[in-house]
């Protein structure tokens, strides 16, 4: 007899990450293996941001738009000598889509954020005015 099996119950990612001890300034790395590396000395919430962050560029890669070797970077289609750029700099372009898919994840969680409160605020004036109209 044959048998369905349903989807897992837990997320899982593509993309394995490593947490090892990184050099001074450098928070996160996406290679072009497929895997990401995160200082292990960052906090669980900074952890998160980072791989949130370094998952941009390992989309990139995935699509074609940015690879990069010892020498240089390659971004859709133009060759960019590592020695002529600061890397992780916000004005690169593939720096800028994953710091623009940042800043709305960000907006997202402060809306949600905000929502959730006035939620809260709105359920607690409900419970006392029922109360009150209990009395």
């Amino acid at each position: 007899m044959a048998f369905k099996m349903k989807s897992a119950p837990f997320k899982m990612s593509e993309t394995p990450v490593y947490y090892v001890d990184m050099e001074e300034g450098v928070l996160g790395k996406a290679n072009n293996n497929g895997t990401i590396i995160v200082d292990e000395n960052l906090s669980p919430l900074e952890a998160k941001d980072v791989i949130k962050h370094e998952r941009v560029h390992i989309d990139q890669m995935r699509r074609g738009d940015l690879d990069y070797d010892d020498k240089n970077v390659y971004w859709k289609g133009r060759i960019i000598p590592r020695s002529s750029i600061k890397e992780g700099a916000k004005n690169l372009p593939w720096e800028k889509e994953a710091y623009k898919k940042e800043k709305k994840n960000k907006k997202q969680v402060i809306i949600i954020i905000i929502k959730n409160k006035q939620n809260g605020i709105q359920t607690i004036a409900r419970k006392r005015n029922e109360r009150a109209n209990d009395k």
